[in-house]
């Protein structure tokens, strides 16, 4: 397949929500082995800024910058009595307690949460890093599969958010094991399953 086509895929594709819904529930129940595919716009560090860096890369202030990602043996856990958890196994009271989830309520808990303003859904991935969940990313520019020069020069760019697992730290919880969270809209879902049939989708694709 022309790399045209692979790109329009990745931005347009949308999978099947059924079929999105059904790997959440396999992942929720605990079951290893499965992942996906998604796509994201990705945030930039003061854009308006480095306007000029922009321009001199792409001739452009800011090219359309797509960013996808391939996510490989997904897990979600109750984020709340996971820390709580690794508080009880590293001999710590265990009193976290997660922050209210405004504006979204479980559709399937832990893992697809529905925005009460649009309806809209989202995939809520949560993983340790000490698990085996994986993610391997690129991006796409325009028309195009970003260059290495370009990744690099993107990757430089990009917004490093405030650490959202302070809470956790300060508690006491050890570093490879503080849950994280990454969310992903069901509309930007191009590829799902288990983790083989997505690891083949990946490859398949004539970067």
């Amino acid at each position: 397949m022309k790399q045209s086509n692979f790109i329009s895929e990745l931005l347009n594709g949308v999978v099947n929500v059924f079929d999105t819904i059904a790997l959440c529930k396999e992942i929720s129940s605990c079951k290893f082995g499965y992942g996906f595919v998604a796509r994201s716009t990705p945030n930039f560090s003061a854009p308006k800024a480095t306007a000029g860096e922009w321009y001199e890369w792409f001739g452009e202030c800011m090219p359309n910058i797509v960013k996808v990602t391939k996510v490989t043996n997904a897990r979600a856990y109750d984020y709340a009595k996971a820390v709580n958890r690794q508080l009880d196994k590293q001999g710590i009271e265990a009193t976290f307690k997660s922050s209210a989830m405004n504006g979204y309520e479980w559709v399937v808990p832990n893992i697809i949460k529905r925005a009460t303003k649009d309806d809209s859904l989202q995939l809520c991935l949560s993983f340790k890093g000490g698990d085996k969940t994986k993610f391997e990313t690129f991006y796409i520019v325009g028309d195009h599969f970003a260059t290495d020069r370009e990744m690099a020069f993107i990757k430089s760019h990009l917004y490093v958010a405030p650490n959202k697992s302070v809470k956790q730290t300060k508690m006491g919880v050890a570093q490879e094991d503080i849950i994280m969270v990454r969310n992903y809209k069901f509309s930007n879902i191009v590829s799902v399953g288990t983790t083989p049939q997505v690891e083949e989708f990946w490859q398949s694709i004539n970067k």
